[in-house]
């Protein structure tokens, strides 16, 4: 039971139904799910809430110690009531991540998730191309349309394909493209007979076509990442490598304009985003260890950052940032590291390996540090690691020591950044 409202409640917050039929608008669909979901799984949510229970799932310690960074945050700047609203939103997609891992507890509950994800995807990009093209007219899609300027100065206006919700945005549209191929791909994988192969395949047509149409150079990034990892994964370095040497210079053909267009140039969105990153870090040193406030970067700043590690090591601090950092990485190299006993889990390793490090190389670009999608990817990886056995092991748990390792690394991570974009900033001249 509880298992089915929470696919009912990514419905919910997925496609937005009441958005597209407003005579419903008025049922508060999500809050009526979420309610539902959280008084269903309760009891086994306590039973992660446990101390024990946490310091066997790092992953999990990480998100519950940045939704506490968020409120330390802006204690530390004495604004209370900014941290009790802070810590109220983002409380609630930290529930949605606990409902998450206490309700997909078997490798057949993972698979069924993974599958719905592609027919969510596939619904609201569906409803995007058909507004994009102008078969139908949704009143809550905002066309976007880019002003690009050729060698001759020439202007021309290039549309971005959107949706509904949370995808309105062409970059979070085409990340969650990249997630749902990855997804149609695993469920493919993980089929009995050649036609439920072939009907898995398909759909990865439609998103293709909906990322080329999103012009969004980080969903392409992402889109990259989650390629090699899973061409890494699946096929080992040895056999990877040289395929990715012949196929990457082919990916201009493919795509037009901005999305294959990677400059530093002062006229270029990169130079001012890695512009964004060295103003954000720059000023992140007034507080350096609980940062400059949860969701002041815009308002110090003047934008986003635009990258969310970048973001949440400037709003969050050195504390945040490397909880932030560290869930990534932690769920990246568990995935990375277990054999699991279980066929269909071993099949879906890789997978959930790939929606990770693609989501993370999409984030690269976006400021995503508080949102539903960043934690159902994290969630994926904990609630995997914890149905593979790996938090099983000794060294899986937290120990006093862990800690300051874990910080250390974390700091180690906020150098890298500060010198690659002061290294970036260099290049652009």
């Amino acid at each position: 039971m509880a298992f089915w409202l929470f696919v009912a409640l990514n419905a919910v917050l997925l496609i937005r139904p009441e958005e597209i039929l407003p005579d419903i608008a008025g049922l508060r669909l999500y809050l009526v799910t979420i309610t539902l979901c959280v008084v269903t799984a309760a009891p086994r949510i306590i039973e992660i809430l446990q101390w024990d229970s946490l310091t066997a799932r790092p992953l999990t310690l990480c998100v519950l110690g940045l939704w506490q960074a968020t409120i330390v945050s802006q204690l530390a700047r004495g604004q209370l009531g900014l941290a009790l609203d802070f810590g109220t939103e983002f409380g609630k997609v930290v529930i949605y991540y606990l409902i998450l891992i206490s309700v997909i507890d078997t490798p057949t509950r993972l698979r069924t998730f993974l599958g719905c994800l592609v027919g969510y995807v596939a619904v609201f990009a569906v409803i995007g191309l058909l507004h994009f093209h102008g078969v139908v007219e949704v009143p809550t899609i905002k066309t976007l349309e880019r002003v690009e300027h050729g060698e001759s100065g020439e202007a021309t206006v290039t549309p971005q394909l959107q949706s509904t919700g949370i995808y309105s945005d062409p970059n979070d549209l085409c990340l969650i493209l990249v997630t749902g191929s990855t997804c149609a791909l695993a469920r493919s994988t993980t089929s009995a007979g050649v036609l439920a192969r072939f009907a898995w395949l398909t759909p990865i047509w439609l998103f293709g076509y909906g990322v080329i149409l999103t012009k969004s150079r980080g969903g392409l990034l992402g889109l990259l990442a989650a390629v090699v990892t899973w061409a890494w994964g699946r096929y080992g370095w040895k056999r990877t490598f040289p395929t990715l040497i012949l196929i990457l210079p082919l990916v201009p053909l493919f795509l037009s304009g901005r999305q294959s267009n990677f400059s530093l140039g002062r006229e270029d969105t990169a130079h001012s985003r890695v512009a964004l990153w060295s103003d954000g870090l720059v000023t992140m040193m007034r507080n350096p260890i609980t940062g400059i406030g949860a969701g002041e970067y815009a308002d110090q700043i003047g934008m986003v950052a635009h990258n969310s590690f970048v973001h949440a090591y400037v709003e969050l601090g050195l504390l945040g940032g490397s909880l932030f950092l560290g869930a990534f990485l932690l769920g990246g190299m568990g995935l990375w590291r277990i054999r699991p006993p279980s066929p269909l889990l071993a099949s879906l390793r890789v997978f959930v390996l790939a929606l990770l490090v693609g989501y993370a190389g999409g984030a690269l670009s976006l400021s995503r540090c508080y949102v539903v999608p960043t934690y159902m990817v994290l969630g994926l990886a904990d609630a995997y690691l914890q149905m593979a056995g790996h938090y099983a092991t000794p060294g899986a748990h937290v120990r006093t020591g862990d800690i300051a390792r874990f910080f250390a690394v974390g700091t180690l991570g906020w150098i890298g950044l500060r010198v690659t974009t002061n290294l970036l900033l260099a290049i652009a001249g």
